[in-house]
């Protein structure tokens, strides 16, 4: 069996990728994510690392089918400590950062209010559409 030795310097894209990491510094996604149901650890990934790989509004998007999945499924939600824990710092991030609607996202979700998250979903893609927009036309 061949192993690929990584550099020091080159980052570890399989167990600790650079858009799961870098996103929220002394987390990692799968601390959240890890007892999820399916569709809501998905919708929680692409929340997680939307403004890491280049397109937000697509992440976002991924998000919000994952989202209106899991509630079409009636999928249970249930944090543990740890999730909540997340959740709260992730709100906290949001509400430093000025992101009224991520902050909205987070705090609806840690509550377990899946339709306010839903909801606070589609005014964050509006917000970072119209971001998106906003720094294409300064080009």
């Amino acid at each position: 069996m061949s192993t690929v030795p990584t550099s020091p310097t080159t980052p570890d894209m399989v167990e600790h990728p650079a858009h799961y990491t870098r996103s929220h510094p002394g987390m990692e996604c799968i601390q959240l994510t890890g007892d999820c149901t399916f569709c809501m650890g998905n919708c929680c990934k692409y929340l997680w690392r939307y403004r890491s790989k280049g397109h937000p509004v697509e992440d976002l998007r991924k998000a919000q089918w994952y989202l209106r999945e899991s509630i079409a499924r009636n999928e249970p939600v249930r944090w543990t400590l740890t999730q909540t824990r997340i959740l709260i710092r992730l709100r906290g991030e949001a509400e430093r950062d000025g992101n009224e609607p991520e902050y909205r996202v987070w705090r609806d979700l840690a509550i377990g209010d899946v339709h306010e998250a839903l909801l606070a979903l589609a005014d964050l893609i509006e917000h970072m559409y119209e971001y998106d927009t906003e720094k294409e036309t300064q080009r």
